[in-house]
């Protein structure tokens, strides 16, 4: 049926076909039951697939270039094959995602994804999630950006919905008592951007004063926006500009429009990034305004960061804290660029193919 149907309208890119017949050939390339929505990110489409209640991993997620005006087929395809190069330069590291195959479609390239439990902004109101659990996904976030900071790569747009959290228990058969959610940092588009091209932006709501005033970014700007994700961690859903974030997460109107307003941003941040809404916890209060310090060299390191969130979880609790190193130690372990042979293999076939098909 797929296949008449591309006879049929005479189909040249991946980007011609009808959203519906799109998605179901590229369902059928990621060997899925069916496609089931969609989003965007910074700059790609990304559809979701399902496997099937019988298969496991069920979910996943494929990701292609964005369609944009100016913008010629081969430069989006260059654009998505650099996102995917900076991607495999953090090597393998438990905390950061990454694509287990990337395939060349109608001369689009798509890259596949697990989509583990889904992105932090569904974590960051369940009242089930304990502060001890809070403080570990924090934790392990902050390892991966320092992981990514380690290999030069600055990520421009961090936020909930570019982390993915994993469940092991999911997959293993472990006891219920203990901190088992794994973040993994997503969405390489936006990395150095600022560097290359003085392209600065993010989501509104997570930019820094210094993307804001286009200056230099560095590992700094991902300390400010992980200070905001801490606040609305532990306020369970709070940003520290005062207002609840659910609709901005979700994308419900009016509210969403609101949070996308540059001015408001800009205000808050030439105001001094006040936080409207103190946290209960002084320790974790004072980390927050630390974070969100307006100038960069104010603020503490990323590795200053994990060592004192580690410090905190370890005096609510030292068994999870022990738990959550012992991970980090054996994640160091595990981050050797050999473990990355098979993406840098996808890699080397998708620059062939982009040299086959836009010569």
């Amino acid at each position: 049926m797929l296949a008449s149907a591309l006879e049929e309208t005479a189909m040249t890119t991946l980007y011609d076909m009808p959203q519906h017949l799109r998605h179901e050939l590229i369902a059928c390339y990621g060997k899925a039951a069916a496609a089931t929505g969609q989003t965007c990110g910074f700059g790609g489409e990304i559809v979701f697939l399902d496997n099937g209640e019988n298969v496991h991993p069920r979910f996943i997620a494929a990701k292609y270039p964005r369609k944009k005006s100016g913008q010629s087929p081969r430069e989006g395809a260059e654009a998505f094959l650099r996102e995917m190069t900076l991607q495999a330069q953090a090597h393998y590291h438990p905390n950061v995602h990454w694509p287990f195959e990337i395939v060349m479609i109608l001369r689009v390239p798509v890259a596949y994804f697990r989509r583990w439990e889904g992105d932090l902004s569904a974590f960051i109101e369940d009242e089930r999630l304990c502060d001890e659990e809070r403080l570990s996904i924090m934790v392990q976030l902050v390892a991966g950006l320092a992981h990514c900071q380690a290999r030069g790569l600055v990520h421009q747009d961090l936020k909930p919905e570019n982390v993915f959290v994993r469940d092991l228990r999911r997959d293993l058969e472990l006891p219920e008592s203990g901190v088992w959610l794994r973040p993994l940092v997503a969405d390489f588009g936006s990395v150095n951007l600022a560097a290359e091209i003085r392209q600065f932006r993010g989501s509104r709501p997570y930019m820094a004063p210094e993307q804001w005033g286009e200056t230099v970014l560095s590992e700094r700007t991902n300390v400010f926006a992980a200070g905001i994700i801490l606040h609305e961690l532990m306020s369970r859903g709070v940003h520290p500009i005062g207002e609840r974030s659910s609709d901005w997460h979700r994308h419900i109107n009016p509210g969403f429009n609101r949070w996308q307003k540059n001015n408001r941003w800009r205000k808050w941040t030439s105001d001094g990034c006040p936080i409207a809404q103190t946290l209960d916890h002084q320790d974790i209060a004072n980390l927050v305004a630390g974070c969100l310090a307006i100038s960069p060299s104010d603020r503490p390191s990323l590795l200053e960061v994990q060592a004192k969130l580690l410090d905190m979880l370890r005096r609510r609790s030292s068994n999870a804290a022990d738990q959550v190193h012992n991970f980090l130690h054996m994640a160091e372990s595990q981050s050797a660029a050999a473990e990355w042979q098979h993406l840098e293999g996808r890699i080397e076939g998708l620059k062939r193919a982009i040299e086959e098909h836009y010569p």
